[in-house]
């Protein structure tokens, strides 16, 4: 594919990871959902334990420590996700969806007195994947939902809350490791007003970026909300991804 010079300086990029990280920024949505359920805290003893002691975590502390939060089996309060693509440089054979979920109330987690090394509980964070399916207009319908996790008491220190922070699309042109990952995000303020009344957000993506970017693997590519820096006669460069939550429960 030949190389043209970018139409707007490329962003500054953070530390590419592959989960969602408890305490980062939670709108840097260039950082991708997963799977993944990190355990700092669990971390964090290790580390100390291994600092100071020479020891590690037995296996049952850290069988303990994963089984701590519980996803709802049967959740009810679902909300219709559409995703539609324009001006695509070619197809996307790889698409996924996640949703995150963070607990709202820090008062429930342990003290600072509790953790090992006197530090403050981060923030328990979760990803749960969804299901996205194509349409004949060549779109993606899919489910997300408000109550994915289970409010209860871990901790002894009161019930957590659990709030959706954030439901990301995630796109590549056949999923090998090394595509460009495009990502389109809904959330905090403007996911929960789409959750009350319908809204939609458009992304743009530079089209030289599909499939891939020369001498960067999973290049981290979470789109532009305009095109003002882009000269009128590149805007044909670009591709569309809107992102559409469904007000009210189905």
């Amino acid at each position: 594919m030949p190389q043209f010079p970018e139409p707007f300086p490329r962003r500054a990029l953070p530390r590419h990871v592959g989960a969602v990280v408890p305490g980062h920024d939670r709108r840097d949505t260039s950082r991708p959902l997963d799977m993944s359920t990190p355990l700092p805290s669990l971390f964090a003893a290790c580390a100390v334990a291994a600092l100071t002691l020479g020891a590690g975590c037995a296996p049952v502390q850290q069988e303990k420590t994963m089984a701590e939060y519980r996803q709802n089996p049967s959740p009810t309060q679902l909300h219709r996700v559409d995703v539609d693509i324009d001006n695509a440089p070619g197809e996307f054979g790889w698409i996924r969806g996640f949703m995150q979920f963070d607990v709202t109330n820090r008062e429930c987690l342990p003290p600072p007195r509790e953790n090992a090394g006197g530090y403050s509980s981060p923030i328990p964070t979760r990803s749960i994947p969804f299901e996205l399916r194509r349409q004949p207009d060549g779109g993606y319908t899919g489910t997300v939902f408000t109550d994915g996790m289970v409010d209860e008491d871990y901790h002894g220190h009161g019930v957590c809350h659990w709030r959706l922070v954030n439901v990301q699309v995630q796109l590549k042109a056949t999923g090998a490791p090394e595509e460009t990952l495009f990502m389109a995000d809904l959330y905090g303020d403007e996911l929960e007003s789409a959750l009350d009344s319908t809204r939609s957000k458009t992304l743009h993506y530079w089209q030289e970026r599909f499939p891939r970017v020369v001498d960067f693997a999973e290049f981290p590519d979470s789109g532009d909300l305009a095109l003002a820096d882009v000269p009128a006669d590149r805007h044909g460069e670009f591709f569309k991804v809107t992102l559409t939550v469904m007000g009210g429960t189905r």
